[in-house]
């Protein structure tokens, strides 16, 4: 799957790069991270903080949830003894119905969680896209591709001087990071 993006990748640019020859147009290709914007966001922490909230509440109605049956589950090891087989197996079945239901709960707060997550990014990577879109035009660019897709870089190589990730934190008043000094092999 890999080599079938990077293909059509290859394939797109020089498509795009035959063109602009024919047009005589100057190609400008410069690259950057959105999630290396996002991270120097003050939203960033907003979001996070949200995150962590929405998964506390999450949790402890689960807490509740699990509580529940461990009280019914030792309540019903005290007396399975003394119950008739009937009154047993409804017991039994309310049990495995309250299991389930801890179950089903389980994958709720993970798709809430999930639908959570997406719906506070969302507009954050809009007004990122947006001064993506502003730096691109304003510095000339023709093409600006993603450092970060899914873990496995886009660009594959590029020269620092066009990574416009610094330039579109400023344009979002984030803060730069500082770089460390990269350790030698000595």
């Amino acid at each position: 799957m890999r080599k079938k993006i990077i293909g059509a990748l290859i394939v797109c640019f020089t498509l795009v790069a035959n063109f602009a020859i024919a047009q005589h147009t100057t190609i400008k290709v410069g690259y950057t991270s959105a999630d290396a914007v996002l991270a120097a966001l003050p939203e960033a922490k907003t979001i996070e903080s949200e995150l962590k909230s929405y998964q506390g509440q999450l949790e402890a109605q689960m807490k509740s949830l699990s509580d529940d049956f461990e009280k019914k589950f030792k309540e019903y090891q005290v007396k399975v003894e003394s119950l008739s087989p009937a009154f047993r197996e409804i017991k039994e079945k309310e049990l495995q119905a309250a299991r389930q239901n801890i179950t089903d709960y389980e994958q709720k707060a993970q798709q809430d969680l999930q639908k959570k997550n997406q719906a506070l990014l969302q507009p954050v990577y809009a007004k990122i896209q947006k001064a993506i879109d502003e730096v691109a035009k304003a510095e000339h660019f023709t093409h600006v591709f993603s450092s970060d897709v899914s873990g496995f870089p886009i660009l594959l190589y590029a020269a620092e001087e066009f990574d416009l990730t610094n330039k579109i934190i400023l344009k979002l008043g984030g803060t730069v990071p500082t770089k460390t000094p990269a350790t030698t092999g000595k």
